[in-house]
This record gives structure tokens, C-alpha cells and sequence, in this order.
């Protein structure tokens, strides 16, 4: 007997194929007739996918029987003439995953298990490693979507107490640290006093970061959430959000300097300054903040995932505070250094 036996990896499997193995097979022994096999077919429970397997005297694998197979044959001929001998077997301490993962590619209906003696052990049907893979495709799906581990895998099956519990951390250290983005408004008093023109524009710079950065954030989740990507792709993810960021700043920056020069009063700018050079100045930081909140938006629920945390809890809050602290540190730091407003920061 020629038989091809699948490869089992040489690390230790967390599951083996024993998981999904019917250990009770439609067997035929080497001196039965179609004919009767084909009856045994008909009245066994067990031979839904059409196969059965062979043994010899010993009970020793011998061949796969299928039911088409005997049904072509004469009802007399014996059925070591329709046995398929040049098969694919495994053994009971393969890998699952790796096993039913080849069958499905290898669209294999029939997997017979022998143990190191070619004994019979069992055998696995096309149909169980097809669930068997899908069923890992949605837990993987789940993990990914961050619904997996200590998030729960239902929004209506943790009570009010642990949806507060689970939320309540990130609110009120999100909180804290947004103390830190009216700190950075303190410490640029004076330029704002010194040029009142950039309050003026403060909360478009922040409304126009969370809202690319939202818009990142919320694309990447459903990718992740839809099994589009993993963990292993956020260099691909970064660098694409890098150039469609980059595609953003450039229509953001024409449009914000445009709206400095053609709609602000000329009078509001001090002597020394011109509207031009503020306009530069606002749209190189509004450009910036764009660039900056793309990549945080895409960052962070690549990260939540990462500490198996539910994206939908941590990014949403998280992103907001921290593209406000980045924004306003961004276009301060911008601004000021672009327009040689110097001498306005007091710790």
C-alpha cells in the first residue's frame, strides 16, 4: 500500500485532530462485494459524506471506499477493485488547525486517522474541518473587534456595575490628562494676547484633528472588526493613512490660509506682522495637526487591540483628548515660532 501521510508540525499542537475525529467510521472489510456495500451504505447512520474505509484482516487501513465508486462497479465485483489505496491519512496528534486548514484547501472529503502501526483510529469528514475553520475565523474576527477576553463578548451581557467598571478608568484618566491641554492654553497667554487673531482659529484647528482623526480611527475598527487586518499590517496601515493624511493637509492647508487672508480683518494684525504671513503660519500648523491625528486615529485601536482592550472604549475617548493636547501644543508651538512671537512661555 502506497500511502501518503500528511506532515505533522513539529511543534507540540494545542489541539489535535482527535477534537474533530469520528471514532466510529463505516468500515469494510477486503472480502465484501459492492453490492453489499452499497447496502451497508444505505442503511448506516454514519455515511453521510459518501466514504468508507478499508481494512485488511489485521485492521489495518487498507483504502477509501466511496459510494459512487460502488455504484459504478458491478454489484459482485469485489471491492478491493474500487478501494483508493494512494491516500492522504493523518495521525491522531496532528495539529488541528494545520489539518483541517489543509483539507479545506485541498478540498479533501475524507481524511482517514491511523495511528504509527497504520491501524484504523478514525476518520475526519470534509464538512467537520469546514466548520471547524470557520468557527476559528470567527473567533479570530472577535478577538480582532476587540469583543474577545476581558471586553465580553455581548454589550447587553455585562450588567450596569461591570459596564461602569470597565469604562470608568479610561473616562477619568482621559479626564486628568485633558487638564493638560487647558495647561497648554496658560502657558501661551501672552501670545495669545499678543495676537488675538490665533484664538480666533484655535477651534478649527480642533474641531478639523477630531474629526480626521475620528474618521481614521472609525475605518481602521471596521477593518479590523471585518477580518480585513491584523495586528501584523499597521506599518501597511500607517503608511497608507500617511499619504491619504498627507492628500488631506494639502486641500486643508490652501483652504485654511485662504480663509485667513481673504476673511480676517486686517486690523486685528499687529504691526511688523501680515495677514499672509499669519495665514502661513496657521495653515503649516492646521496641516500638521491633520497629519498627526490621522495617525492617531489609526494608531490607537491597533493599540487597544494590542492589550486586548475594546477599541470602542478606549480609542473613542482616548483619541479625543489626545489629538486636542497634540493639536493645541502643535499649533502653538507652530505658530509662535513661524510668526517670532518669542517670550510667551512662563512655567
Amino acid at each position: 500500500m502506497n500511502e501518503a501521510v500528511m506532515p505533522v508540525p513539529s511543534s507540540v499542537p494545542h489541539e489535535s485532530v482527535d477534537l474533530i475525529t469520528d471514532r466510529h467510521p463505516l468500515v469494510f472489510s477486503a472480502g465484501m462485494s459492492c453490492g453489499e456495500a452499497v447496502t451497508a451504505f444505505a442503511r448506516a447512520e454514519n455515511a453521510s459524506s459518501g466514504h468508507a474505509c478499508l481494512t485488511d484482516e489485521n485492521g489495518r487501513f487498507a483504502g477509501v471506499i466511496g459510494l459512487r465508486a460502488c455504484l459504478r462497479a458491478g454489484a459482485d465485483d469485489p471491492l478491493e477493485t474500487v478501494a483508493v489505496r494512494d491516500i492522504a491519512t493523518v495521525k491522531p496528534t496532528a495539529a488541528l488547525d494545520a489539518t483541517a486548514l489543509d483539507m479545506v484547501e485541498h478540498r479533501i472529503e475524507y481524511l482517514p486517522v491511523v495511528d504509527g502501526e497504520g491501524r484504523l483510529v478514525g476518520a475526519i469528514r470534509g464538512t467537520d474541518a469546514s466548520h471547524y475553520v470557520v468557527e476559528g475565523l470567527r473567533e479570530d474576527a472577535d478577538r480582532f473587534a476587540g469583543l474577545h477576553g476581558t471586553t465580553g463578548d455581548d454589550y447587553f451581557e455585562h450588567s450596569i456595575w461591570s459596564d461602569f467598571r470597565r469604562r470608568f478608568p479610561w473616562v477619568l484618566g482621559l479626564a486628568i490628562a485633558g487638564l493638560a491641554a487647558g495647561y497648554v492654553v496658560h502657558i501661551y497667554e501672552d501670545a495669545l494676547d499678543a495676537l488675538v487673531i490665533l484664538a480666533l482659529y484655535m477651534p478649527m484647528v480642533a474641531d478639523t484633528g477630531g474629526n480626521v482623526g475620528t474618521q481614521s480611527a472609525s475605518l481602521v475598527t471596521r477593518a479590523i472588526t471585518a477580518g480585513d487586518v491584523r495586528i501584523g499590517d499597521s506599518a501597511r496601515i500607517l503608511w497608507r493613512e500617511m499619504r491619504v493624511s498627507l492628500m488631506m493637509a494639502a486641500m486643508l492647508f490652501l483652504f485654511a490660509f485662504l480663509k485667513v487672508v481673504l476673511i480676517s480683518n486686517a486690523a486685528d494684525v499687529p504691526a511688523g506682522l501680515s495677514l499672509e504671513g499669519i495665514g502661513l503660519a496657521i495653515a503649516v500648523a492646521l496641516a500638521v495637526q491633520v497629519i498627526s491625528a490621522t495617525l492617531i486615529g489609526a494608531l490607537l485601536p491597533l493599540a487597544a487591540i494590542a492589550v486586548r482592550q475594546d477599541p470602542a472604549i478606549v480609542s473613542g475617548p482616548a483619541l479625543t483628548t489626545i489629538v486636542d493636547l497634540t493639536g493645541l501644543l502643535l499649533y502653538f508651538l507652530i505658530t509662535t515660532s513661524m510668526l517670532g512671537i518669542t517670550g510667551v512661555v512662563q512655567f
